[in-house]
């Protein structure tokens, strides 16, 4: 009696495999279709359709990542490095996590990443003759470290690059002043020297550097500094190659101030010394110059130094002290104007000459109270112009040679002009 029954359904069965497939069986079975040999339940269960033949999640097989190739420079090992090369690390299929390379004092070296972790370079000399060690971690996208390290050694200098400056740290002085640096080794890449020395003033001040030879080199503004001028000079030789095997290893910081506007005018022809401060005259001191044998230097000087006594020895300009122009005797209040022996002293011995004659031996006299009062009132870099003298300044001479050049003429000293 069930067959009709069984045999009812079967039209039914029929009838709903006609009607068409929803839109997303249709789609998969495109899919099927298009992969060219692919079951049906392969490509539902590709896409873990579920409620179909087949459906679930296939196994994938993941292929590790390779490590972080590095690359260190200088080369491990590698020695006679020299003081201005850069460390440099450089990754390849990863990102580095940290450098550190330490020299003899155990101090790491400063450097920097490139933007997003792949390489790191040094940004401070090396040390002369020094061992260095190298250590770098790294890691790649799947979280492999890598770590590597290596040495290397920087060369041994023939000699060592110094430097001496004038004025000192902290000091006040004249506005006449020039900066000089005294090299203890002859510099022959005087370019590359000077790129390392830096003047920086409070206020905009014009200036340039000039050599005078291979181990002497000035600074000064194209006119007189003004009063109140903070200068800062930065020696930065640490790392430089001055050429000839000669390594600069040492920076130097030097601040000075500017004072007041000091200016003497010396006149050899009138015997008098004209004094200012600011745009004050101050004093005016009769004076014995040079004698026509002997001329005071004429043109413009800066005093270099003071001293309360000096003992004055014709021998070392080339004066017998047994001849009739020798001498040799300790002289009082002494301010120096330049490094050839002229000052302007007490001179007791010429008062009466002071005034009317030029009888000395190229020094400027003043009576004992006048030249107290000048060395108190003097400071290091104050300008004391000689007018009307005969003899005309050196281009050797400190105290001189700074301010009786032209400006071009003294740009044209430059390494870098």
């Amino acid at each position: 009696m069930r067959m009709p029954e069984q045999l009812s359904r079967a039209p039914r069965q029929l009838e709903w495999l006609k009607r068409p497939l929803p839109l997303t069986v249709t789609l998969l079975v495109a899919a099927a279709v298009g992969l060219g040999g692919a079951t049906l339940a392969g490509a539902f269960s590709s896409h873990g359709v579920p409620g179909l033949v087949g459906s679930g999640n296939a196994s994938a097989t993941t292929t590790p990542l390779p490590a972080v190739s590095l690359k260190l420079t200088p080369a491990d090992k590698a020695s006679g490095i020299r003081p201005d090369a850069r460390a440099k690390v450089v990754a390849s299929g990863g990102t580095i996590r940290s450098v550190r390379v330490t020299g003899p004092d155990g101090k790491p070296l400063n450097g920097k990443f490139a933007k997003g972790h792949r390489s790191w370079t040094s940004t401070a000399a090396l040390a002369l003759a020094s061992p260095y060690k190298v250590s770098v971690v790294a890691v790649n996208p799947s979280g492999v470290v890598t770590r590597k390290t290596s040495s290397f050694t920087t060369l041994q200098p023939a000699a060592t690059l110094g430097a001496s400056v004038m004025p000192l740290d902290g000091e006040t002085v004249g506005v006449g002043m020039p900066i000089a640096i005294f090299f203890n080794q002859p510099v022959s890449n005087r370019a590359a020297v000077e790129q390392r020395l830096h003047v920086a003033t409070s206020g905009q001040v014009e200036g340039g550097w000039h050599w005078f030879n291979d181990k002497e080199v000035h600074y000064r503004p194209k006119a007189y500094w003004p009063t109140g001028t903070k200068v800062t000079l930065n020696v930065d030789l640490n790392g430089v190659d001055a050429g000839n095997g000669v390594w600069g290893q040492r920076d130097r910081q030097v601040g000075f101030t500017i004072g007041q506007r000091h200016i003497s005018v010396v006149n050899v022809t009138s015997h008098k010394m004209t004094v200012t401060s600011g745009a004050k005259t101050v004093k005016i001191f009769p004076i014995s110059a040079g004698r026509p044998k002997y001329p005071t230097t004429n043109g413009i000087h800066f005093t270099l130094e003071k001293a309360k006594t000096v003992t004055m020895d014709s021998a070392t300009v080339g004066i017998p002290r047994d001849s009739p122009d020798g001498y040799f005797e300790k002289v009082n209040w002494n301010v120096r104007i330049s490094n050839t022996g002229e000052f302007v002293h007490a001179a007791p011995w010429s008062v009466d000459s002071q005034g009317s004659a030029n009888v000395s031996h190229g020094c400027v006299n003043l009576s004992v109270a006048n030249a107290t009062w000048f060395y108190k009132f003097s400071q290091r870099g104050d300008i004391v112009q000689v007018v009307g003298s005969p003899k005309q300044p050196n281009d050797w001479a400190l105290g001189v040679v700074d301010w009786n050049m032209p400006w071009s003429q003294w740009l044209s000293g430059s390494a870098l002009h």
